[in-house]
């Protein structure tokens, strides 16, 4: 093995972990290269001498919360889109749709219930056009009740 690729081996295993053959070819080369086996075990040691970084102390419960918010989200792939609009991160939308729904059968009742209204005030009218003229004829005298004079008390309570 050469230069290049003892230099490739460490680009490799800055990204991901060697395999055992990598590995073996590693330590090959630094067993036949001893200034590089020198420079190796220092940076072990350096590695090594490095204080652990501090962890919160709640570190696993944010962990667990994470992992359970991104569960959340996610809902099951056989899961129908209906059952999907019913979980929680649609409830303004689940609020306005029934609103929505409620005005929408209310304002069908209330047309309904003004049609039904006109249609009963078309058949009264047009039973009062049938009504004959001569019925009308005596409109003067009807018109003449109204404008009579008032009752008079004491001759009412005579006539008792």
């Amino acid at each position: 093995m050469n230069q290049p690729e003892f230099e490739n081996l460490l680009q490799t295993a800055r990204t991901r972990d060697l395999t055992d053959a990598e590995l073996a070819k590693m330590e090959l080369w630094l067993t036949a290269n001893p200034a590089e086996l020198a420079e190796w075990e220092a940076l072990d040691r350096l590695l090594a001498a490095l204080p652990n970084a501090p962890v919160a102390s709640n570190f696993t419960a944010r962990v667990l919360n994470e992992i359970r918010r991104t569960e959340a989200a996610t809902p099951a792939l056989g899961q129908a889109w209906w059952q999907k609009l019913l979980s929680p991160q649609f409830r303004p939308i689940q609020i306005a749709a029934a609103a929505t729904l409620a005005m929408v059968v209310g304002g069908i009742g209330y047309q309904s219930h003004r049609n039904q209204s006109r249609a009963e005030m078309a058949a009264a009218i047009a039973s009062i056009a049938e009504v004959t003229p001569d019925f009308l004829a005596d409109f003067d005298a009807i018109e003449a009740i109204t404008q009579a004079d008032p009752i008079d008390e004491e001759l009412w309570a005579a006539l008792k």
